[in-house]
């Protein structure tokens, strides 16, 4: 599934400056983050992680693409997102032992570098800067992410009501809520 990669640590370096996630970071903390990656091929197809394995690590993407998908039903999945170059995704495994919620599959040939949870509680740990600049990031795309995935929501459902021919009863907005 994945080869270990071996890059020029100054290759490596000029890839996280590039990073959003990790924007706030000075060359110091960049070398101390850059120690505790581990670099993994994936071929296209590969499987990284599936829904519902282990949860335990962050992915960023320094080349290809990622398609993030969600098993509905059946043979039914759905593709939540792509990532490319320069994001990252799987966070939730830095803080949460829970299962994965979604799979993670190479579209294409990619380049990762895995920070696994034991890492991540090594920065918190012995580099509180370091740490509070990354949760500061991660906060930002949480936050994002959950408004995306709110919308989402609201479409799905209004999709639903509309196939089954629901309309609102006179005077009255759909769940009680005004809207403007």
């Amino acid at each position: 599934m994945f080869a270990s990669r071996r890059e020029p640590m100054a290759t490596l370096t000029d890839f996280l400056q590039n990073v959003s996630l990790l924007q706030d970071l000075d060359h110091a903390a960049l070398s101390t983050l850059r120690a505790l990656l581990v670099g993994k091929k994936a071929a296209a197809g590969a499987v990284i992680f599936r829904e519902l394995d282990d949860s335990d690590a962050l992915y960023l993407v320094e080349a290809g693409e990622v398609v993030i998908s969600k098993h509905v039903q059946g043979p039914v999945d759905v593709v939540l997102t792509t990532f490319r170059g320069g994001d990252f995704f799987g966070e939730m495994g830095l803080f949460d032992a829970a299962p994965r919620s979604a799979t993670a599959q190479a579209k294409v040939d990619s380049i990762l570098w895995r920070l696994d949870r034991k890492a991540f509680l090594h920065i918190l740990s012995d580099h509180p800067d370091i740490a509070a600049k990354i949760c500061y990031r991660l906060v930002a795309v949480f936050i994002e992410r959950l408004r995306t995935t709110n919308e989402q929501a609201r479409e799905a459902i209004r999709w639903g009501l509309e196939a089954t021919g629901y309309t609102p009863m006179a005077n009255r907005t759909l769940f009680d809520r005004k809207t403007t």
